[in-house]
């Protein structure tokens, strides 16, 4: 099945195609044919397939795109197209002859080839990281990168923060942050990786420019939050950036049991007389961190399955409810994750959450998608 695109969402077994050359169009149409349960074929333009690569939801399966003159598409497309942990996989179609596009998949124009490369999918295995030689030699070559995932106010749906999540982009595979954050805290590197991903990080929203006007977060082990010189390097890091104190958000992880309240006490004063807010990260239901909330922390995140618990869960509504009057009480703000669709959405708001995060508003991207993702989430609320 063939046909053009609306600006509407396409749905997760679509292939996406950006062509205009009749040849590649037939090998597209004949490619879904061959396949099992044969997929929509959604023609559409460099733009619009922007806006499906980083709208909310999920993202589209296949991506086909026509070779060609370079491939004039624009920064954003590309950093979407060339991003390994987008879940989308792009294969793009040559005239017979033509050469390959460097760092994508390419065929022929032709159906067969074509639905091969659709079939055995477009993203590439994650290796596990299991050497922390090789991390250290990431750290020093800028192999850690970032993605933002957005978040919105739910009172008015506009974008207001972003978390900065981290990656490792090995030369042999790419990897996700689970693969080699409890490694880094584990071998006497995470001071090194929360440097190197504030640095990234800040780097990159500068460079989005002021019309963005959001804040950013990113995760902060235990270790690191309680290091005496945090604040410091912290506002070097800033001020390089080119940013201000007041845009930034610190995420305290999970990853380490809190035997010493005082001392976090300290250190989050520390920071706040800095300008430097921390959030509570992916606090759940009977999570015994809830005594943490006496402390000054600016906020808390609720855990996503808490969140996606909400709809049909009375006592997970309940939980949250308590934990969003705890927090009106103290001035914090509170931060639902997991908001994957309207049901999710709609449980949150009642309850009180301020702000939302999750698929439904925004998957994690490259940060030059941003600005798309902007205009997407817009002309997704009507």
């Amino acid at each position: 099945m063939l046909r053009r695109s609306r600006r509407a969402m396409a749905e997760p077994g679509t292939v996406l195609l950006v062509a205009s050359d009749p040849l590649v169009i037939a090998a597209a149409r004949d490619a879904a044919q061959r396949m099992a349960g044969p997929p929509t074929v959604l023609v559409t333009t460099g733009a619009e397939a922007l806006g499906h690569l980083v709208g909310p939801g999920i993202a589209p399966r296949h991506l086909v795109l026509e070779g060609g003159e370079g491939l004039r598409h624009s920064p954003a497309l590309m950093s979407a197209l060339r991003d390994p942990f987008s879940g989308t996989g792009v294969v793009v179609v040559h005239r017979p002859g033509l050469p390959a596009t460097p760092g994508l998949r390419s065929v022929d124009a032709e159906g067969a080839a074509l639905a091969d490369a659709l079939v055995a999918g477009g993203t590439p295995g994650e290796m596990p990281a299991s050497d922390v030689a090789a991390l250290a030699a990431g750290l020093d070559r800028g192999e850690i990168t970032v993605r933002f995932q957005p978040m919105v106010r739910m009172a008015d749906r506009r974008p207001v923060l972003v978390e900065a999540l981290a990656r490792w982009e090995r030369p042999a595979a790419a990897l996700g942050a689970d693969r080699f954050i409890a490694m880094a805290e584990r071998e006497g590197l995470a001071t090194r990786l929360t440097r190197a991903v504030a640095r990234r990080a800040l780097r990159e929203l500068a460079a989005l420019g002021a019309p963005q006007r959001l804040r950013m977060s990113f995760n902060v082990p235990l270790s690191v939050l309680l290091e005496g010189d945090m604040a410091c390097w912290l506002d070097s890091e800033v001020r390089a950036a080119g940013l201000s104190a007041d845009s930034l958000l610190l995420e305290l992880t999970e990853s380490t049991e809190v035997r010493d309240t005082a001392l976090l006490r300290r250190a989050l004063t520390r920071l706040a007389r800095r300008g430097y807010g921390v959030l509570l990260d992916d606090l759940g239901l009977d999570d015994h961190r809830r005594s943490l909330l006496a402390l000054p922390f600016a906020g808390v995140k609720l855990d996503r399955k808490l969140v996606l618990a909400m709809p049909r869960n009375r006592r997970a509504r309940a939980t949250v409810e308590a934990l969003v009057r705890h927090a009106r009480a103290r001035g914090m703000v509170v931060v639902a994750e997991g908001v994957a669709d309207s049901l999710t959405w709609r449980a949150a708001a009642a309850a009180g959450c301020d702000v939302a995060q999750g698929f439904g508003v925004g998957r994690p991207l490259p940060p030059p998608a941003l600005p798309a993702w902007g205009a997407a989430w817009r002309a997704s609320l009507g």
